[in-house]
């Protein structure tokens, strides 16, 4: 799928277990949009994954927010984060 240059899985600062989601980085920007096309929605350990490209926090909320107001809470997002089992 590429070739991954960096990976964290997030982790509780006090407990250090997993917050379940984590960032990839990939070596070219269609490493990464191959990744997403590839992995979101795609089962781990019986769950599906999301996977978008990373956004910041707030930048994230604004679109939730927008998508909720707009009655579409269930529309994709953009396409490197990955949120599932870790």
């Amino acid at each position: 799928m590429g070739t991954i240059t960096s990976a964290r899985v997030m982790k509780d600062l006090k407990s250090g277990v997993s917050r379940g989601f984590g960032f990839v980085c990939y070596s070219s920007p269609e490493d990464a949009t191959r990744a997403v096309n590839e992995m979101n929605g795609k089962l781990i350990s019986g769950k599906p994954i999301f996977v978008a490209l990373a956004q910041r926090r707030d930048v994230r909320r604004a679109q939730l927010e927008a998508q909720h107001n707009q009655g579409r809470g269930n529309a994709p997002g953009q396409p490197g984060m990955m949120r599932g089992p870790m």
